[in-house]
């Protein structure tokens, strides 16, 4: 299969199993992209229609946040030839969301409850 943004943001296996551990964290695993989530805007455009639109904002900043450490985790992996573990990048999706909060950006707060990482206490991955 070709490298396209689709394939890597939602397609690849290794993505689609962070996707899932990190909405099922997030008591989101139902928008959680399947086998038949081929185009990462179709899925994220269907999926958030399904929220409410108070957690629209939170959701959409997730996929933003997640979708940078998906690149960036390919970035690394081509260019610098390092590999991290799903739970590896699922830590910094998680450090990444933490400091977005705590640098004002509020929307995120559910999320961050959801995780265990209340704001101002930080709990490892479970």
């Amino acid at each position: 299969m070709s490298e396209t943004v689709d394939h890597l943001l939602i397609a690849c296996p290794f993505t689609r199993e962070v996707w899932f551990r990190l909405l099922r964290r997030s008591d989101w695993l139902s928008l959680a992209p399947n086998a038949q989530s081929t185009f990462f805007v179709s899925w994220w455009s269907t999926a958030r229609k399904q929220l409410s639109k108070a957690n629209r904002c939170c959701f959409d900043s997730l996929v933003i946040l997640t979708s940078w450490m998906l690149w960036k985790e390919r970035n690394d992996r081509t260019f610098d030839r390092r590999v991290r573990t799903v739970d590896d990048v699922l830590t910094r999706v998680y450090d990444e969301i933490t400091d977005w909060f705590q640098a004002g950006f509020r929307c995120l707060e559910l999320v961050l409850c959801k995780l265990g990482r209340l704001p101002g206490r930080s709990i490892g991955v479970v």
